[in-house]
């Protein structure tokens, strides 16, 4: 095993039950397995997803009342890596990554260090972002790979760029399925949002921004076809059953509506295929969408490493651009986490978040 001094403890915040209040615990660090990697982690994001899992009584059920942890972005220090891992030749201790723990229980990134497991996405970080900027991009930019899966191949429209509708443009992943549409699919890409991020949603590319507050989306995305041309993709970061109504007359036969969320509304709540049990008429809509167009699905991310590599270049060649809207500092502070986790459970609850929020671990 490849390391250096291995500290004794690991300080990280976690919870027991549903909703309660997070705490900090300190637990012994065990070295790296023959195919794992121990990160000391410089950075942290969080997401609805970590305030949905949170209160999520199924997760709570599952684990019981072992320590679950917060977070699943981050960005850091390799600072050991197993026996196996080591003969790959890969990675070397001192080497700054970036990745995603998707574990809906078990440890989690508000935490001095990581054991990032075999299959869980990994790369070296741009030397271009700081570990900030690294730690709010990979599960957004993994989920917004997801969505852009579903472009068809070509245009329905001849001589005509695909054109890309992206709802709720200004948050994390909306924000990468505007840039990574326009810079990796060379598509027209048309972003909802509110007028006070019209501006920004246009600076990471889009080329048509509408105004949820002021416009009828639904009249404008019709009146704006040229030539009566139909979408390639509608992707859904807000949730809702509103375009629903003009599926039809929006998108091709062979197009598609993606949704990170689903029907529901709600921030607190699950998103994602999940929501196929809570709200079955979801069901319906991808059969009838898979048999007949234009197809629907309710996606989760890919856990690709090869993807955040691809970031990576990008990132490098300043093709992209990662937006912070805030790092909070002191969670994991004896005196400090309770005021840091209320801070960050706020921006999740609320919304109106443009880019992502970090946690600062350092």
């Amino acid at each position: 095993m490849a390391s250096s001094i291995l500290p004794e403890s690991n300080t990280a915040l976690t919870y027991t039950q549903p909703s309660s209040q997070p705490h900090l615990t300190h637990a012994p660090l065990a070295p790296p397995k023959p195919n794992e990697l121990i990160v000391k982690i410089k950075a942290a994001a969080i997401n609805p997803v970590d305030i949905q899992l949170w209160g999520n009584p199924v997760v709570g059920w599952l684990a019981g009342k072992e320590e679950k942890g917060i977070g699943r972005d981050y960005s850091g220090e390799v600072i050991a890596i197993g026996e196996e891992l080591e003969k790959s030749g890969k990675w070397k201790v001192g080497d700054e990554v970036y990745g995603l723990c998707n574990r809906a229980t078990g440890e989690g990134t508000f935490a001095q260090y990581l054991n990032v497991q075999p299959g869980e996405p990994i790369a070296k970080k741009p030397s271009s972002l700081s570990h900030h900027e690294a730690a709010a991009v990979p599960l957004v930019v993994l989920t917004a790979f997801a969505c852009l899966d579903w472009l068809p191949s070509e245009s329905q429209s001849p001589n005509s760029k695909r054109r890309v509708i992206v709802s709720g443009a200004s948050g994390g992943v909306g924000g990468w399925c505007v840039q990574l549409a326009k810079k990796l699919y060379n598509c027209h890409v048309i972003g909802i949002c509110s007028g006070r991020n019209a501006e920004f949603v246009k600076g990471l590319g889009a080329d048509e921004v509408i105004d949820y507050s002021k416009q009828d989306v639904a009249k404008t995305l019709l009146d704006g076809r040229p030539g009566g041309k139909k979408y390639d993709l509608y992707i859904d970061c807000v949730g809702g059953v509103e375009m629903f109504n003009h599926w039809y007359d929006l998108l091709h036969s062979s197009g598609a509506y993606i949704t990170i969320v689903g029907d529901k509304t709600s921030r607190t709540s699950m998103g994602g295929p999940a929501t196929y049990f809570t709200y079955p008429s979801q069901i319906i809509r991808h059969i009838r969408g898979y048999l007949f167009g234009p197809r629907y699905a309710n996606v989760l991310l890919y856990q690709k490493s090869e993807l955040l590599e691809q970031v990576t270049q990008l990132a490098e060649k300043k093709d992209v651009e990662v937006v912070v809207q805030d790092v909070v500092k002191g969670v994991l502070s004896e005196d400090g986490y309770r005021e840091a986790w209320e801070k960050v459970k706020d921006y999740m609850v609320e919304g109106r978040v443009r880019g992502k929020i970090v946690v600062d671990i350092a």
